[in-house]
């Protein structure tokens, strides 16, 4: 699995975490035991400074936007996207849609989108 010259993680996770931590937690450990030797930027493991975040996009290859109930209002969430459609990195989207789980319906998150990004993310 090769990195670009100035990335360090294959993919970064971005989520909610009120409502996506132990989810992409999951991803995490199942993707590192599918494909061992693959970097995983997940911020209770890499996560060293919160103003930070704009650089951890840079240094990651993937983006996945973990789609959970309150994923577009959260600050930090929307400075991953913001930057992630900046730079054009290439995006995996994963909806959490069970509500039992902190999921929320499709429609409810795409109205809850900057409407300004939205063709970046869903298109």
């Amino acid at each position: 699995l090769h990195l670009g010259k100035e990335q360090r993680w294959h993919l970064f996770l971005s989520h909610n975490w009120g409502s996506g931590q132990d989810q992409v937690a999951v991803i995490k450990r199942q993707l590192q035991n599918l494909m061992p030797g693959i970097s995983i930027f997940l911020d209770v493991d890499d996560l060293e400074d919160i103003g930070s975040l704009e650089r951890y996009i840079w240094e990651s290859a993937v983006i996945l936007f973990f789609l959970s109930k309150g994923y577009f209002r959260s600050k930090n969430c929307l400075r991953e996207v913001q930057e992630t459609a900046t730079q054009l990195k290439p995006v995996v989207l994963v909806h959490e849609g069970d509500l039992m789980h902190g999921g929320d319906t499709f429609e409810a998150l795409f109205a809850e989108s900057p409407v300004e990004l939205r063709p970046f993310i869903f298109e």
